[in-house]
């Protein structure tokens, strides 16, 4: 029976230390969300005010004159950029994303789609599954800069001037809240230009002098588009996946506290079943001895 108490006794203790270490990854996690989160907040709405520019300035300047807006072969060829977690313990979040990825290749397997994975998680997945990528990029979860972002892009962009690819599609992890993460797929390329109001009924519209000229200008605003796109969903990516593992990680000591109860209680009833046999034994030891006499 001691030998049962002491096992318990064991497991308790161990539980305990698992949760002292999921607390502090819970910690460690919201703390890296919040700066994750802040940054997100402040991209966004440039991403928007350079949408809205572009839908007023695209539509006046060169229609389907840039090679970014006009569609480039028969879409056979595509660019799956997949962004997922270079780390684990995040839940499920790694596994909603590959799992979309596995979806879009289903939907695409007569086409020949070449991969980029961004985090190891993602490209340790595809090496595994045979479908080497072409290109991979690791530990940009966590300090990625919108330079990366735009050196990702530019080779993004150059395949598919080059007819490499007909399409460059994008998929990550759009951040809602921490308990809210939505896998989004987008088309990154060609180039969507927004939807804009009748330029008939909105009435006389502002005039843009362009220097040093339209193309130069469109060429600008495109690129710079295209890497804001990739910059904000590499952010949306690591906000959510700071909010997967801080909420997995909130589950796993709720989850402790649970078992140690548990335990606590299984420990309770076999000291208690120690100490009634050991009364009974007691008892029993001087019933003997008073009939001896």
């Amino acid at each position: 029976m001691a030998s049962t108490t002491r096992d318990i006794r064991r497991r308790i203790r161990s539980v305990r230390n698992t949760q002292q270490i999921t607390k502090a990854m819970k910690m460690v996690a919201a703390a890296k969300l919040r700066k994750a989160q802040s940054r997100l907040m402040a991209i966004r709405p440039y991403e928007d005010a350079l949408a809205g520019k572009l839908a007023l300035v695209l539509p006046r300047l060169v229609g389907d004159e840039s090679p970014l807006l006009a569609a480039r072969g028969s879409g056979e060829k595509l660019a799956l950029v997949v962004i997922a977690a270079d780390k684990g313990l995040c839940g499920a979040f790694t596994h909603n994303v590959l799992r979309r990825a596995e979806a879009f290749l289903r939907e695409h397997a007569g086409c020949e789609v070449h991969l980029t994975a961004i985090g190891k998680n993602g490209t340790r997945y595809f090496v595994k599954s045979g479908r080497e990528p072409v290109a991979a990029y690791t530990e940009m979860s966590e300090n990625v800069t919108l330079a990366q972002a735009a050196s990702v892009m530019r080779k993004l962009v150059a395949a598919y001037l080059d007819g490499q690819v007909h399409e460059v599609h994008l998929l990550y992890s759009y951040f809602n809240n921490v308990i809210s993460q939505q896998v989004r797929a987008e088309r990154l390329l060609p180039f969507e230009v927004p939807a804009v109001e009748n330029l008939a009924e909105v009435g006389p519209q502002e005039e843009y002098i362009m220097e040093p000229g339209p193309e130069e200008v469109c060429d600008y605003l495109l690129g710079e588009s295209l890497a804001v796109r990739l910059f904000r969903a590499l952010l949306e990516s690591a906000s959510s996946e700071h909010g997967a593992r801080m909420t997995s990680m909130d589950n796993a000591t709720n989850n402790a506290d649970d078992l140690i109860s548990d335990l606590t209680l299984q420990f309770n009833r076999a000291r208690q079943s120690a100490i009634t046999t050991e009364i009974s034994e007691i008892v029993g030891g001087a019933e003997a001895l008073s009939k001896g006499r």
